[in-house]
């Protein structure tokens, strides 16, 4: 059987003049760049992240990003390889190393005293604002309509209301409605259903009646990746991750910052991930409450660490002066700045090589509805609470309950935890235990109900509300999601996404996307996935030349991206850097 060949022209393609005048205000070039430019003192903010505050030393980062050139390929898989609890294995135990990793990050009586009363003050606000999630549900989850080609050039807060755009940032979670029209949704999914029978190798998981395949190069998850209106959503989106210049003008910005430490927010890269068609009964993709993108790294890698540097405060440069430091200002986390020194940019997500590790800079995760799917019909439930929750999961692993779990005054008579267990006072600081609660390396973080009781998971954990076919989600990298563990709809009704991130332009993305256009020429999964020989001799497999438009082809790496006269100093070094990258890659 042969699987059709399929040409995709589903949206009329951005005019050049429009791309050339994109967003103004959305370039972010570890500060502001492009038409943002023009009204600012543009070398003051391009080197936000790669300088210090005023009177901070330089940060110095002592576990850079490997390059993403020539990278290891993984063994062969599913995605059960990259869950614990898919893969059948429980939580393991840490190496003992990762209890002086917390005594070092701990450092003093001073430092352990503030992350106490930190932990108290964040179960207090924790408690009122999971509170409300659980009264009002999934009509917290923000929704709003795509507005057209045109006007999604235009700023994101110019297509969305204050109130709206409040409530992404609160909930870090959004549905787009309407990105893609639903009938060319729909044939997308069709045509990757004949694509698996003309292929009848394709594996997925489960191995006995697959749900999630490890597809890559269909035709049709690359008309998806490649349609505008997507990558136009793409940018509007990343737009509110900024830097750290944007809320601070005193930032120094003496030298020119470099391109490891810088981004562009206005053009979007493509990130090939998987595609899943799960049907009705199915209760084996039970993925419960877990955040991608690294796990122990988040405490482990010092850039990462750097993240959290008003929940856990300053990592180098001394302790508090307790005297003066009263509290850490936890509440001002930011879980849209591209960190104090630029640290989401060089945060290591991967440290030990995991099948399915991220190693890209993702802020956003998302998928691409190919169905009509309600709540209980196997689709994505999310956490809506971003500050708070993040927080909490940075400081849980500093302590522990002086009341056992098995303890009768620990629960409720309905199995739940009792107020006396989630109390402030009840919760001491572990400096002993090697113990990261929902952590093993190599994973993501997995969460229940026994590693971090405080999240009310099973009742904050909220299905979003119903999506079509063409409708994206986005969620916070940082988020709390699941799957649902049972698709309970009717016969024939199917849940169906095309998994697509949002990501921006930095250096290691590029490394990453130049990497993955050679997989995507051979036909092989990219190399954050499980290896083997892949789609190399599919029929009917997508080609890189079937790629149409310019922009399209850029965020693939297939082509150079487009230089822009309003582009400052700090982005062009980077775009000349990724186009080196995508035509060594093309010639290798």
């Amino acid at each position: 059987m042969s699987a059709p060949s399929l040409l995709f022209r589903a949206a009329r393609p951005m005019p050049r003049h429009a791309l050339s005048r994109r967003c103004p205000g959305v370039s972010v070039i570890v500060g502001i760049s492009g038409a943002s430019q023009r009204g600012l003192a543009t070398k003051a903010v391009q080197a936000a992240v790669a300088a210090p505050s005023q009177g901070s030393p330089a940060r110095q980062f002592d576990l850079p990003p490997p390059s993403s050139k020539n990278p290891k390929p993984k063994d062969g898989g599913t995605i059960a390889s990259v869950f614990a609890s898919l893969s059948g294995e429980g939580e393991a135990i840490l190496p003992e190393r990762f209890a002086e990793l917390k005594r070092s990050i701990i450092r003093s009586p001073q430092r352990a005293q503030l992350l106490k009363k930190a932990f108290s003050e964040v179960l207090v606000s924790l408690d009122s604002e999971l509170n409300k999630v659980i009264q009002h549900g999934n009509r917290l989850i923000p929704q709003i309509q795509y507005p057209g080609n045109e006007a999604v050039n235009l700023p994101v807060h110019k297509w969305l209301d204050a109130e709206q755009l409040r409530e992404v940032k609160k909930r870090g979670s959004v549905i787009v409605k309407g990105v893609i029209p639903e009938q060319t949704a729909l044939a997308w999914k069709e045509h990757i259903r004949d694509y698996v029978r003309a292929n009848p190798s394709t594996r997925g998981f489960p191995d006995d009646n697959p749900q999630v395949f490890e597809l890559y190069w269909s035709q049709a998850q690359l008309a998806a990746r490649s349609h505008p209106s997507f990558l136009a959503t793409s940018r509007a989106f990343l737009s509110l991750f900024h830097a750290p210049a944007q809320k601070a003008p005193s930032s120094s910005a003496s030298t020119q910052p470099p391109t490891s430490l810088t981004a562009s927010t206005s053009i979007p890269l493509t990130y090939a991930d998987r595609l899943r068609i799960r049907l009705p009964g199915d209760s084996a993709f039970a993925l419960g409450p877990h955040i991608d993108g690294g796990g122990i790294e988040r405490w482990e890698c010092p850039s990462f660490r750097g993240c959290w540097s008003k929940v856990l405060g300053p990592s180098e440069g001394g302790d508090f002066d307790v005297h003066q430091s009263q509290r850490l200002a936890w509440e001002e986390h930011d879980s849209w700045s591209l960190g104090p020194n630029g640290e989401r940019l060089s945060a290591r997500t991967d440290m030990y090589d995991g099948p399915g590790q991220c190693g890209v800079f993702r802020p956003w995760q998302g998928w691409l509805s190919m169905s009509r799917t309600a709540p209980s019909e196997g689709t994505l439930k999310v956490l809506p609470l971003l500050k708070e929750t993040t927080a909490y999961i940075v400081l849980r692993p500093f302590f522990k309950s002086i009341m056992q779990p098995g303890d009768v005054a620990a629960k409720n008579a309905d199995g739940s935890w009792s107020s006396a267990y989630l109390s402030p006072e009840n919760w001491k600081l572990d400096t002993e235990s090697s113990d990261f609660p929902g952590c093993t390396l190599g994973r993501n973080i997995e969460l229940n109900e026994n590693t971090h009781p405080h999240l009310k998971l099973d009742r904050s954990m909220l299905s979003i509300p119903e999506v079509g076919p063409g409708d994206v989600a986005l969620w916070h990298c940082d988020l709390v999601h699941a799957v649902e563990a049972q698709h309970t709809g009717a016969p024939g009704k199917d849940s169906s996404v095309m998994y697509i991130p949002a990501i921006p332009l930095t250096k290691m993305n590029a490394q990453y996307v130049a990497s993955q256009a050679n997989a995507f020429r051979a036909g092989i999964p990219p190399s954050d996935f499980p290896g083997g020989a892949g789609e190399t001799s599919f029929v009917g497999r997508g080609k890189p030349e079937e790629v149409k438009g310019e922009e399209a082809r850029a965020a693939m790496g297939l082509g150079p991206i487009p230089i822009r006269k309003d582009m400052g100093h700090a982005e062009l070094e980077l775009v000349r850097e990724a186009n080196a990258l995508f035509a060594n890659a093309a010639k290798s």
